[in-house]
């Protein structure tokens, strides 16, 4: 009967498996995701090029003169921005679609066991069923702004209104937008977890099923909320414990360069960090990071990918044939 396996999802996706999927799809994403990331760059650089020239032409001029305002001419940035915005569309929906590849790779071998293509990126099915459910979350996303507006928004509205007519707004009228506020925020945490496991539905049953993913969360929104909340605690507090590391290190660089006030301690620092050990450790650092992120994601894959195989285990959902 459902809801008798523990959920145990927070680690689910490190668990050791007979085929290695995550590390290969990993590899594969990075270095695709990269590759597009420097041939779109190199495409554009011409525009990269005048963008950035003109940032600094504009900065210059309001270090030189502070007291003059920038005229309409200097404040227009190049012509050439303008072919970024097509290219950048473009290279938008590329890369939410090789993400949408890794998501399905990582998910389907978490789920099925299964692999494919370039080390389990494809262009298939799975692939376009987790696109097409990052489409339903931005529609979604955008209901749920438009019954915050008008929810909250309108409460607001209507304070203010009365302040401006020279009233004076009532305990309940404060405490209303409070509530409502709070009310908003409960139900998108409520809903977000609920849905979560849309994707890995849709890898589950092997056709999309976005809205399923609220059988497989049935009697399980405690369990995933708590893997959730535990999984983002670890990282948030791992990035800012990296961060501190990092400002200590430029503090303590700044002081060793013999900088003094804090345009020069700054001036020192940058002068320090040319130096190849401390860039090496700005690398290290950011290195470190886009690790840690990695597996973040993976864990939040993991949670989704167990409830949804536990769900199809359970009889909660079924797989098309």
């Amino acid at each position: 009967m459902a809801d008798k396996q523990a959920l145990n999802a927070t680690f689910f996706a490190f668990r050791k498996r007979d085929k290695a999927v995550l590390l290969p799809a990993t590899i594969a994403y990075a270095v695709v995701g990269v590759g597009a990331a420097v041939l779109f760059f190199l495409l554009n650089a011409q525009a990269f090029g005048d963008y950035f020239n003109w940032w600094l032409g504009v900065v210059g001029n309001a270090a030189k003169s502070p007291d003059v305002p920038p005229s309409p001419e200097t404040m227009m940035p190049p012509q050439s921005i303008a072919a970024l915005i097509p290219a950048l569309l473009l290279f938008q929906l590329v890369s939410y679609i090789l993400l949408a590849a890794y998501e399905a790779a990582c998910l389907r071998g978490m789920i099925h066991g299964e692999s494919g293509g370039l080390f389990g990126l494809t262009l298939g099915a799975d692939t376009w069923r987790v696109y097409f459910t990052y489409w339903i979350w931005l529609l979604l996303l955008i209901l749920f702004y438009i019954v915050c507006a008008i929810t909250v928004g309108g409460a607001v509205f209507s304070i203010a209104l009365g302040m401006q007519s020279g009233g004076q707004p009532s305990a309940s009228a404060v405490i209303v937008p409070l509530v409502l506020g709070l009310v908003v925020l409960i139900a998108l945490v409520y809903f977000s977890v609920r849905f979560a496991p849309a994707a890995a539905t849709s890898i589950a049953r092997r056709r999309f099923a976005f809205f399923d993913a609220w059988k497989v969360t049935k009697g399980r929104f405690w369990a995933l909320f708590g893997s959730f909340l535990l999984l983002w605690v670890m990282f948030v507090v791992f990035i800012i414990a990296l961060e501190v590391v990092l400002v200590l290190a430029m503090a303590g660089a700044a002081v060793s360069a013999g900088g003094h006030g804090e345009a020069q301690s700054a001036e020192a620092a940058f002068r320090a960090f040319a130096n190849p050990a401390w860039a090496g450790a700005v690398v290290a650092f950011i290195a470190v990071c886009i690790v840690a992120s990695f597996l973040f994601y993976i864990a939040l894959f993991g949670v989704n990918a167990r409830a949804a195989a536990l769900a199809l285990e359970e009889g909660k959902i079924t797989a098309a044939s």
